[in-house]
């Protein structure tokens, strides 16, 4: 194997790592990315974001989450709690009960995407992608969360099963795209830092289907949120809501 060859394995896999971490949330820039809740300097995401198709309901100001929102730190980002939607269970870092209605939808989507990060290590991500995501593309996410550990892990020097660093990123917003009482498909709008140590705000579509218990991540093409992220810029950032209570 020749060394561009090796150079250019360990950049897919960087990229691989970038595109994982989410959820929770944000990513970008003229040279950088991450999916949902992290960072990374390997991918530009150049698109703007398009229209997005919603419910009437969800532009006139009614209110999905719960009165009751607190708020966690969670691998160092910040996700609202509610004692009303959710998360009920959430021994062993983990994050499970989330109320059947828009609220828990819009909660579990936030929980769950934040702890398939590989950063959480794989005490965390490990059962939750096992119990928590599915699809026909779950067994592909579940590999590349796993590989993506093992790289960072290297790269910083952390003891096998220890979680790896803090996630970089700001939840700001969600914009709930369609709903029905058994699957719903929303956007995550959080900050990150892009390059040159700009600050870049970036949309996430995720989707959550009722399982008869709980919410479930359905887990993106491919295993990754690649072709799920987009730019966004001050205009549109007012489409979304606020995590604030009764919002």
């Amino acid at each position: 194997m020749t060394y561009d060859v090796i150079t250019r394995a360990r950049r897919t896999t960087r990229r691989r790592t970038t595109a994982l971490c989410l959820t929770a949330a944000a990513v970008l820039g003229a040279a950088a990315v991450t999916v949902v809740f992290g960072g990374g300097p390997d991918r530009p995401v150049t698109s703007t974001l398009g229209p997005v198709l919603v419910r009437p309901e969800t532009t006139d100001g009614q209110a999905f989450l719960p009165n009751d929102l607190g708020w966690a730190d969670v691998a160092g980002v910040s996700v609202p709690v509610s004692a009303q939607s959710g998360p009920r269970n959430s021994s062993e870092g983990r994050a499970r009960g989330f109320a059947h209605d828009p609220g828990g939808a819009v909660l579990a989507a936030v929980h769950i995407v934040v702890r398939v990060n590989p950063q959480v290590g794989p005490a965390v991500f490990g059962p939750t992608l096992r119990t928590q995501v599915i699809g026909a593309d779950a067994a592909a996410m579940r590999a590349q969360v796993a590989q993506a550990y093992d790289e960072l892990r290297g790269q910083v020097g952390v003891a096998d099963g220890q979680p790896v660093g803090r996630l970089n990123a700001t939840l700001l917003g969600y914009r709930i795209v369609s709903y029905t009482d058994d699957e719903v498909a929303l956007r995550l709008l959080t900050e990150a830092s892009g390059g040159s140590g700009s600050s870049l705000m970036v949309s996430t579509e995720v989707r959550v289907r009722w399982t008869d218990s709980d919410w479930a991540l359905l887990a993106p093409a491919g295993g990754t949120f690649d072709q799920a992220v987009t730019v966004v810029l001050d205009p549109y950032t007012s489409m979304f809501l606020p995590f604030s209570a009764g919002r």
